[in-house]
């Protein structure tokens, strides 16, 4: 069986549902609680683990998100169980690493399943998007960056962003809902996006036709509603451990999938959706740099 490691707050239940044996926590601090794994004591201790095959690590904390180049070096395969993207830099020497040790990013929300009907929907229309809003999504550095995912599945490459208190594109949606942000793609499209309103919605216009979606539910615009996609479980024996209650399918999803890497298979990149890797996470984390310079600069950036 794959052995596995965490670092950092990962949950150790989704890895084993997964098909996971998690063989051992790094200990941060000296009152952490071991729970049911023991610790290792430092990361050379853990990567001098010949036994071990991968490290799950919580890539929100910056302190912990440094050891992944080290942790790569040293031929382990990576989770990445957060979607808050980690400093450029690391990143970047990350991505160096002369290494055939994997790396999976936990960008969750692709996997969701009214995600999932988005994607599906989108070659349907023939014609890109013009124009998406987003009302209701949640605020924090993890949320955009899921967003970023997202709004670069659907309508390709941000090539520049303006967030608040800059001008905006619009100061407000259709329902009065000021906009905090707003990406523009190399398709010619643009993203608004506004934290206010409940449930989160969104609505993709094209020349033709408008989708709207989120997690209560899809329907085309005059149309009848779409049945929600379900999440793929790629999971070679399903039932080995259930997943706990609450926990994330995406992290699930990809967690499934290293595991096959560590027997020799290449990642899925066929058929949508597939893991995130260190490029796309790069990406995002430039996408939210340029926002955070909008922001602070009061005028549109250019995604560099």
């Amino acid at each position: 069986m794959s052995s596995i490691a965490l670092v950092g707050d990962v949950d150790g239940g989704v890895l084993r549902a997964a098909g996971w044996d998690v063989r051992g926590a790094l200990s941060t601090m000296p009152y952490d609680d071991p729970r049911d794994v023991p610790s290792y004591a430092s990361v050379a201790d853990l990567c001098a683990d010949d036994g071990l095959d991968a490290v799950a690590l919580d890539g929100s904390d910056p302190l912990l998100a440094r050891h992944l180049p080290v942790v790569r070096a040293n031929g382990k395969h990576v989770l990445l169980a957060s979607a808050a993207p980690l400093d450029l830099t690391v990143l970047r020497a990350a991505r160096t690493v002369e290494t055939a040790a994997e790396v999976v990013v936990a960008l969750a929300e692709r996997w969701e399943p009214w995600a999932l009907t988005v994607a599906a929907a989108l070659p349907l229309v023939g014609s890109p998007a013009l124009q998406v809003t987003v009302r209701g999504w949640s605020t924090g550095e993890a949320a955009a960056a899921e967003l970023v995912d997202l709004a670069q599945a659907w309508c390709g490459e941000v090539v520049a962003v303006v967030a608040a208190p800059a001008p905006l594109p619009a100061a407000s949606l259709g329902e009065g809902l000021p906009v905090a942000w707003s990406l523009l793609h190399a398709s010619g499209a643009t993203m608004l996006i506004s934290h206010r309103g409940s449930p989160p919605l969104a609505r993709l216009s094209f020349a033709t036709a408008r989708l709207e979606a989120g997690p209560l539910g899809a329907r085309w615009e005059g149309g009848a509603e779409l049945p929600l996609l379900a999440t793929p479980d790629r999971r070679e024996v399903p039932l080995r451990a259930a997943l706990p209650p609450g926990s994330s399918a995406g992290l699930l999803a990809c967690a499934v999938d290293l595991l096959a890497a560590t027997r020799g298979r290449e990642l899925a990149t066929l058929a949508w959706p597939w893991p995130a890797d260190l490029g796309d996470l790069q990406s995002v984390g430039r996408v939210l740099a340029a926002l955070r310079e909008s922001a602070r600069t009061e005028a549109l950036v250019r995604v560099g």
